[in-house]
């Protein structure tokens, strides 16, 4: 059965951010399915305001609208002028917080460094390293987890390797986000029972140390580090994010580092 006249379909609508009716609460970017939005700068405003950043990543599903109890997100199906907006239209003083954290990774790797990060493929660290990639030694968890094995791997890496810094790369569309932890738990469990629980130890959920919030993530993972006393507590620890959809990285915490040109 065909669709009625008028009506408009999900994916073609776009969300449109009403800076002077927003209340800084960031409930729409938690709320977006697809991480699209994020929170920018403003230069005469105290606090920051939500943008899309990417509108090709929208699904026009209306979760931010729904979640915003300031009226600051309307749903438009004027798609030309809204991307229009969004990319060239900005209003005044609007700074995207990536402008100031760009993060030149090859750069730093010029001395050693040891990266943690999601085992998620879409991660393409190597790529970004290019010529420096043999002064990086990368270590792949899910979720960029810091557990013993993780700290084992950095103890060897400090002090038999060289490593001078450490540096943990999360990212936002990160597959584990969206898991069952029910339905895995399920699964799990019925290959080995009693033992797999004795093997835990912990609540389920605990010992896969998943987040939903890959920022705040990335400080407990740094925070992990440095409560444990086999890592010498000069090294310093950087915070940053991936972008999956034009490969930069940006800087959430840590020493200050040259943007590139």
């Amino acid at each position: 059965m065909g669709e009625s006249p008028g009506v408009i379909k999900k994916r073609d609508l776009l969300p449109w951010v009403i800076p002077e009716y927003c209340e800084a609460c960031a409930d729409c970017v938690s709320a977006c399915p697809v991480f699209g939005l994020e929170m920018w700068e403003t230069e005469n405003r105290d606090f920051s305001i939500p943008w899309l950043s990417n509108p090709d990543a929208c699904i026009g599903c209306g979760k931010c609208e729904e979640v915003c109890v300031w009226g600051a997100i309307n749903m438009t199906a004027h798609m030309e002028e809204a991307r229009e907006r969004l990319f060239t239209k900005r209003p005044v003083g609007l700074v995207e917080q990536s402008d100031k954290k760009k993060f030149n990774l090859r750069e730093v790797a010029d001395k050693k460094i040891a990266i943690i990060t999601c085992l998620d493929s879409k991660l393409h660290i190597e790529d970004v390293l290019q010529e420096n990639r043999d002064n990086a030694y990368i270590l792949r968890n899910a979720g960029n987890a810091i557990t013993d094995c993780v700290i084992r791997s950095l103890v060897l890496s400090v002090d038999v390797l060289g490593v001078q810094e450490i540096i943990i790369i999360g990212h936002r569309m990160c597959e584990l986000r969206s898991i069952n932890i029910g339905k895995l738990k399920n699964v799990v469990e019925s290959r080995v029972e009693e033992e797999l629980k004795a093997m835990f130890g912990k609540p389920f959920k605990k010992w896969l140390a998943l987040a939903t919030d890959p920022e705040s993530n990335l400080k407990n993972q740094a925070e992990t580090i440095r409560q444990s006393k086999l890592l010498p507590q000069d090294v310093p620890i950087t915070g940053l994010m991936y972008d999956e959809f034009n490969g930069h990285i940006y800087r959430v915490f840590g020493p200050e580092a040259k943007v590139p040109v």
